[in-house]
């Protein structure tokens, strides 16, 4: 059945694919919302035992993803 994802990519492709990851509704994602989404998801998925973490000067441009 193939190699399966980890939890981390799990939640990115999800936040993406599905659009699950734009809070706003615009039909956009931008970066500051797939990294709430995949973080609220590692938490939940992993039942708190990860939390990714993000550098700040990755969200001064807060760059449409999809």
């Amino acid at each position: 059945q193939g190699v399966a994802n980890g939890v981390f990519t799990h939640s990115v492709l999800v936040g993406i694919q599905q659009k699950s990851a734009d809070s706003n509704g615009d039909g956009q994602i931008v970066v500051s919302e797939l990294r709430d989404f995949v973080t609220a998801q590692v938490k939940t998925l992993t039942g708190g035992k990860q939390t990714p973490t993000s550098r700040q000067e990755n969200l001064e441009f807060d760059f449409r993803v999809n």
